[in-house]
């Protein structure tokens, strides 16, 4: 008898997953559909809502700033997903050439994320979920997940995929209770409270903080709002709507030609040909201008076109603080931070969930812990991207095979059916 085959055998770990994938939204969906190959190890999802697909997409009632077949490039149409190519409310998004209503959106990530969820597995989505804090071990080489509800359950590697959301800005501090986070405007859950406001108002005036996408797409639908108050309720004061910008935006051009004959001194800032070109397509501000209907609308903002609203310049928010005292309320689209939960790293507590920190990561997803990639923890595109890489369609754009294949050595070995 072989010796060998008498000495006794160290029993794998317990772990309920080999990847654990903390947000079930748009980034974790559209990741995993474009990496088939993965789902040959034990997947499972945490997921706070009640469906894994559109996450936040499918309470925003606007047009997205992006054409729509981007959302939806990475799919791999192969192995489980090969039946979203008879889906037309999938393939109406991946082949669109021009921004898709967001419900449109949604509604194609809710058929990819329940086709997901059956490659997934009974056992693959913790619905209704909500995560509160991750623990890496080293040492165990393993990550625990803690759950709301007090339970823990383990992986051999956690994907941190949160998303974003908006905080208090600390410079409309002054006037915290009347600010209202654009994502409440834009919301559609939010609509009639939103419109009660504006008829309230008393003909007060409304100020939007910011000239990005997001205060676009509120004012768009703040000026939506005002012309249904003006049809039902005639003679009414209503407010003007106010946006105030702390400096020239950026719009997207096609080349660096086109930019220095076509920008307009004072509307929008004057571009770097090295900073502000993206160096794989020459477009400027490729990451960062406003393009399609926000740039349309900022235009006729600025060109004095948009009846009701106007536009004032304060490179300081508080060089406008006469125009937030006299608001009836202030639309807060000042960008976004990404959340997560309470972050551990071999016992302490290396980041918690309010951190003012941005979760850094490299290019191929590792969380950088001070300039160091983390073997058992994974950053799935939760922050916005970073000043110094916007702009650059260069910037994240093999993310998903990249992390795809860091995570496939990272888990266990493939599980095989009925194992």
């Amino acid at each position: 008898m072989d010796s060998r085959s008498a000495q006794p055998v160290a029993p794998r770990p317990a772990v309920d997953s080999d990847i654990a994938f903390i947000g079930g939204g748009f980034r974790t969906t559209t990741f995993l559909s474009s990496a088939p190959a993965l789902l040959g190890h034990r997947v499972r999802v945490y997921e706070r809502g009640a469906g894994v697909g559109p996450g936040g997409f499918a309470r925003y009632g606007i047009t997205t700033t992006s054409i729509g077949s981007r959302f939806l490039k990475h799919l791999d149409l192969s192995g489980p997903f090969a039946p979203l190519a008879r889906s037309s409310a999938v393939m109406d998004v991946a082949r669109a050439e021009q921004p898709v209503a967001m419900s449109r959106l949604a509604d194609a990530l809710t058929v990819l994320g329940e086709t997901l969820r059956t490659a997934l597995g009974a056992d693959g989505t913790r619905l209704e979920s909500t995560v509160v804090a991750v623990h890496a071990d080293r040492e165990r080489n393993l990550v625990d997940v803690r759950l709301a509800d007090g339970s823990t359950e383990t992986c051999r590697h956690a994907v941190l995929a949160t998303g974003r959301t908006e905080r208090p800005h600390p410079e409309l501090a002054s006037w915290r209770a009347k600010v209202v986070l654009s994502g409440t405007v834009i919301g559609t859950a939010h609509r009639s409270q939103v419109k009660d406001r504006l008829l309230a108002a008393g003909g007060r005036p409304v100020v939007v903080a910011g000239a990005s996408h997001s205060a676009m797409s509120a004012l768009q639908i703040l000026l939506d709002l005002l012309a249904e108050l003006r049809a039902e309720h005639p003679g009414v004061p209503l407010p003007l709507v106010q946006v105030v910008r702390r400096g020239p935006g950026r719009l997207v051009h096609d080349s660096a030609d086109l930019a220095r004959r076509d920008q307009v001194p004072g509307r929008e800032r004057p571009f770097d040909a090295v900073r502000d070109v993206c160096p794989a397509t020459g477009i400027v501000y490729r990451d960062s201008g406003l393009r399609h209907q926000s740039r349309a609308l900022y235009c006729a903002l600025w060109a004095g076109e948009l009846p009701g609203a106007h536009l004032v310049d304060a490179p300081v928010l508080a060089d406008a603080s006469d125009r937030f005292d006299e608001a009836a309320f202030v639309v807060q689209a000042l960008g976004y931070h990404g959340q997560a939960p309470d972050l551990y790293l071999d016992g302490v507590l290396a980041r918690p969930g309010d951190s003012p920190d941005r979760l850094l990561a490299d290019d191929d997803g590792a969380l950088l812990v001070s300039g160091t990639a983390h073997p058992l923890l994974s950053v799935l595109r939760v922050e916005p991207t970073p000043l110094d890489r916007r702009d650059n369609t260069a910037y994240a754009s093999d993310l998903y095979r990249r992390l795809a294949v860091r995570l496939s050595r990272s888990a266990a070995p493939v599980t095989e059916v009925g194992a």
